[in-house]
Formats: C-alpha cells, sequence, structure tokens
C-alpha cells in the first residue's frame, strides 16, 4: 500500500461503495478523441470487480459530452443541467476530460455551482495550469525554472506582425517551440529551426484564436512527476521518463502510436538517484505555486545530451526545467501518471477509486 492511498481505509471502501460514480468524456476539445479514450478505461476497470478493491462496487454511469456540448447519458443528449440533475445527488463526477472547457475550469464551475462533487483540482488551479503561460510565471516566481521565453498576445500578432517577429526572434535559438496557451496533448506545439518555420507556427496559432508562447529549446530528457494532494501537502509520485525515438520530440504522435512512438520508464533508467529526488521537489514547489488540489502531473525537461545509442548523458547537477502542468493528465492503464501509481505499488482500478475518495 503506497503512503498516499486513503481509499482502502475501512470508512472510505465503505462510502465509495455508497457513492455513484460518472465517468465524464468527451468534450468539444481538439483532445476529445484522447478523453474518449481515458473514459473507456476507466469505466471498464471500474466495473472489473476484480483485485485489492473487488468489495468496493459503486454504481457506474457514463456521461459523454458530444461534439455539440450536449451530456449524453443513456442514449439521450440533454443540457448540462439536465444531465446533471439526472443522476443521483450523492454521485462524484470522475472527470476524463482533457482540454478546453473540461481542463479550463469551466466545467468544475458548472458542477460546483450544482452543488455536485468532482475529481480534480477546482476552476481557478484548472485555469492557471491550462494556461503555459500564467502556470510557467507562477511556478518561476516560486523559483522554479522555466525556458527563456515570451508571450506574444494574438492581438498584437494581427496588429503589429514585424514587432512581434522581433520580439519571438530574441528568444535564443537556434530552435525554439512556439506554442498554442492552453491546448494540451502537444496539440498546436511547433518546433521551429528557422525564423521563416518562426512565422508560420505563429500564424498557425494566432489562426486558432490563441495567445502565442515562444521558448527556447532546452534539449534533454523529458520528465514527469505526478503529485498526489493539496498544495504543499502534496506527495510526489516517482519520477517517469518519457524517450522518444531519437531526432523526435514528445509531439502527439509520439505520446499516442504504438509503433514507433515514445518508450516511458517508471521507476526510471537513466536519471541519478538524486536527480530523480530534485525533480519530485521541483513538482511540489510548482504544485504549491499553483495552489494545486487533489492531484496533477507536472512535466519537466532535463538538460541532456543525447548519445547515438539512444541514451543520456546527463549531468547530476542539473536543474529540471518546467514544461507544463496537467490537471486532468490522461488516464489509461499505458498513460503516464497511472504508470506512476503502479511503481508505487497501486493497481489502475485503485488509482481510479483513489481520485474519487479525494473527492468525498
Amino acid at each position: 500500500m503506497a503512503s498516499w492511498e486513503t481509499w482502502s481505509q475501512q470508512d472510505v471502501r465503505a462510502r465509495l461503495t455508497r457513492t455513484p460514480i460518472a465517468v465524464l468524456m468527451g468534450g468539444e476539445s481538439d483532445e476529445r478523441e484522447v478523453s474518449l479514450t481515458s473514459g473507456a478505461a476507466v469505466a471498464a476497470v471500474l466495473r472489473d470487480l476484480t483485485g485489492p478493491a473487488y468489495d468496493v462496487t459503486p454504481a457506474i454511469f457514463v456521461v459523454e459530452i458530444d461534439a455539440r456540448g450536449r451530456w449524453v447519458l443513456d442514449g439521450a443528449a440533454l443540457d448540462p443541467h439536465q444531465a446533471i440533475r439526472s443522476l443521483p445527488e450523492a454521485t462524484v463526477f470522475l472527470l476524463a476530460l482533457h482540454g478546453g472547457a473540461g481542463e479550463d475550469g469551466t466545467v468544475q464551475r458548472l458542477l460546483g455551482g450544482a452543488g455536485r462533487r468532482y475529481t480534480g483540482a477546482g476552476p481557478e488551479c484548472s485555469a492557471l495550469c491550462m494556461d503555459k503561460h500564467r502556470s510557467r510565471e507562477a511556478a518561476a516566481g516560486a523559483g522554479v525554472s522555466v525556458a527563456a521565453g515570451t508571450l506574444i498576445q494574438r492581438s498584437r500578432w494581427v496588429e503589429d506582425r514585424r514587432g512581434a517577429l522581433l520580439a519571438a526572434q530574441e528568444v535564443p535559438g537556434p530552435v525554439r517551440f512556439v506554442k498554442h496557451t492552453s491546448a494540451g496533448s502537444s496539440f498546436g506545439v511547433h518546433r521551429c529551426a528557422s525564423n521563416e518555420e518562426v512565422e508560420r507556427a505563429c500564424e498557425a496559432v494566432a489562426s486558432s484564436g490563441a495567445d502565442i508562447l515562444i521558448e527556447a529549446e532546452v534539449a534533454g530528457l523529458e520528465t514527469t512527476v505526478g503529485v498526489m494532494g493539496d498544495g504543499g501537502d502534496a506527495v510526489a509520485l516517482p519520477v517517469a521518463e518519457i524517450v522518444p525515438a531519437l531526432g523526435a520530440f514528445f509531439d502527439h504522435e509520439q505520446k499516442y502510436s504504438d509503433q514507433n512512438g515514445a518508450e516511458e520508464f517508471c521507476p526510471p533508467r537513466h536519471l541519478p538517484e538524486g536527480l530523480a529526488r530534485r525533480l519530485q521537489e521541483r513538482a511540489l514547489t510548482a504544485w504549491t505555486a499553483f495552489h494545486g488540489q487533489r492531484y496533477g502531473r507536472i512535466d519537466f525537461i532535463v538538460p541532456a545530451t543525447r548519445r547515438g545509442d539512444g541514451s543520456f548523458d546527463i549531468d547530476g547537477a542539473s536543474e529540471p526545467v518546467l514544461l507544463e502542468a496537467n490537471t486532468l493528465p490522461g488516464f489509461t492503464p499505458r498513460s503516464l501518471l497511472p504508470l506512476a501509481a503502479s511503481a508505487d505499488g497501486v493497481g489502475f482500478r485503485e488509482l481510479c477509486l483513489e481520485l474519487v475518495a479525494r473527492a468525498l
């Protein structure tokens, strides 16, 4: 049993059995398909009454937010308030949403306003972490390293492209990342090796209606740290490493491709032990700065040189650099947070129940 588990306490197990769970998935964002995969995996494992939590048997509902924003329950497409009222008052909504209104605090505010409980962070923390610029500013203010970068507001790009490009070119190169400020799953992330590529990427992000974050590339080993708990009282899970194919970065294809996609390792294979501990410390510092609640995942890159054989040359004194925060990270058995929980001895079903237990 992991030190952070609460679901297995006798009184909590009893409450969980009496608590209906509504798995909320889908949505209108670019991450809709990822969410549907997460939601289906969560619903399936909650209905699988095997393993240590075999005697925890809550009623399970599945609610899909369709591409038009309707909440579909038992085949009926309802407006959100109708769907919420159709479920028992004791229901906890297990949020398997990613991106858009599901992760920027909108759904959390809706459920909270209806007096309903849900998993994950509240509206304010969700909105902060969804905004890559605001979250990096908050983390930097707490002493966490971030890449050199700048924010270009969409209005400036439209009104003064030349000035905006000059500001973009001040970010150290030669390689820079141009990012949508609030997209996830590596949507809206462009790796640019020239000023011309930067301009095209900025136009693509601005055309989507978003502000533009430009960051200098930090070459190294991508890592992530799951956190469980609130703010300074949270616990860091084991560090996971993400190793893309040689010559690739951790884009959407590398994240979700079953063939030639990135490899994930937890416990880590390449990190020195002291550096793994430092990553956990920095993740907790960032989570506290974000006023994090219940659970999340903080992504970093550790400066390193990758060798031709795929291994890494890492200085144990390196300082991890923040990439982004995720308040509703991917949730399939192979996703990074469940992988870290598994390294701590916690199965996928038990992890899902833990999320619900923390919302009770």
